[in-house]
């Protein structure tokens, strides 16, 4: 496939810069450096991998961070399973470790060289990159088998993966290629202009985002179209404001929060984690081309949802600032919530389908 990149521009389809679109620091280079994956759990507290330590970090809503777990190798790649339970990979350590809420470890999976993982859409079933002397994709169930899916070829270096518009993507460290993931095979979608690595990739709805860990800049992938824009990162440098003049150093991790109104970038070099607010995803109700019922709406907490589909789905209820309160697997085409305990307010309702939003309205609870 050929893709089209543009690299002089700030101009994005999916995620839509204006001038109140700015670039934070919230964690300076210190005891707590943020350096590889990010990921954020039900109640929004944010994890952050220290590849070049031996820790993964945890940041609260309020700005609290400590030390979630310590002691391990090269912590890299980070997912959560449906009970919540946090899997770490450790690249060089070779291992796979499983913790709960509390950070107490329940398990530990022996897999040589693991990168990145992710959450299998419909099951808890992981699906973990290998970065080392093999370059692979693997399977591993809950029960703790390891099943090899692919190996070779085109991966050079996997590790950045995600969902987007129901299909699987894997990215390579090394040549900064990326690849939809069938069952059979793994098909070009395209390539991050420029030299140097590929971090991580994040969902943006409709897009994705990838950083380029050498090139200071983050970028929009459009699965359909297959083209490449600059979004943020001008050159090396620290500089926090502005989007258009905001400067990264070597952005590594990239998290986009569930409302799709945050994206959280973080540092190898240096550490910091960055946050970036104040753009359009360009996902309002609106712009949609699937939609469902929501009634009552308003509703004094207890509604329903039809959405005619033959498939199964996800229903979440969010806050505005993305916290997951309630979620659903449905099979059904309608669903009901019952009395949830939820203060007067507007809240999101999201459907999911292996992974990706493809619908949203918003709810008002009186």
């Amino acid at each position: 496939m050929k893709a089209t990149i543009t690299t002089i521009s700030l101009f994005v389809l999916s995620i839509s810069a204006n001038a109140q679109t700015v670039v934070s620091t919230l964690v300076e280079n210190g005891a707590t450096p943020f350096t590889d994956d990010l990921i954020e759990d039900a109640s929004g507290n944010l994890y952050c991998a220290d590849y070049s330590g031996d820790a993964v970090f945890k940041r609260t809503p309020s700005g609290v961070v400590t030390t979630f777990v310590n002691g391990l190798n090269t912590p890299n790649g980070l997912a959560f399973n449906s009970a919540g339970e946090l899997y770490v990979c450790d690249n060089i350590g070779s291992r796979i470790y499983i913790f709960d809420a509390a950070g107490i470890p329940l398990d530990t999976i022996t897999i040589t060289n693991p990168s990145g993982i992710i959450k299998d859409a419909v099951s808890d079933t992981m699906i973990v990159t290998t970065y080392g002397s093999i370059s692979e994709l693997k399977k591993l169930a809950p029960d703790g088998s390891i099943i090899d899916f692919h190996a070779g070829g085109d991966l050079n270096g996997p590790v950045g993966l995600e969902y987007c518009l129901g299909d699987l993507y894997v990215a390579n460290f090394n040549d900064r290629k990326i690849f939809k993931v069938e069952e059979d095979t793994v098909i070009y979608l395209t390539q991050l202009p420029g030299t140097g690595r590929l971090g991580f990739l994040a969902n943006a709805g409709n897009k994705m985002l990838a950083t380029a860990f050498n090139g200071q800049k983050l970028y929009t992938i459009d699965p359909v179209s297959e083209e490449v824009h600059i979004y943020a990162g001008n050159s090396f440098g620290g500089i926090d404001g502005a989007l258009d003049s905001a400067q990264f150093t070597t952005p590594n991790g990239v998290y986009v929060n569930p409302s799709l109104d945050s994206i959280y970038v973080s540092e190898y070099n240096t550490g910091k984690l960055r946050l970036i607010t104040g753009f359009t995803l360009g996902l309002p109700e609106e712009s949609f081309a699937t939609t469902f019922d929501l009634f009552p709406n308003p509703s004094s907490g207890t509604f329903s949802i039809k959405y005619n589909t033959q498939e199964h789905y996800t229903v979440s209820i969010l806050t505005l600032d993305g916290k997951i309160i309630e979620e659903k697997w449905v099979e059904e085409t309608q669903v009901t919530f019952d009395q949830l305990d939820l203060e007067a307010g507007i809240y999101l309702v999201q459907i999911k389908v292996k992974g990706a939003v493809i619908a949203q309205n918003r709810l008002v609870l009186n």
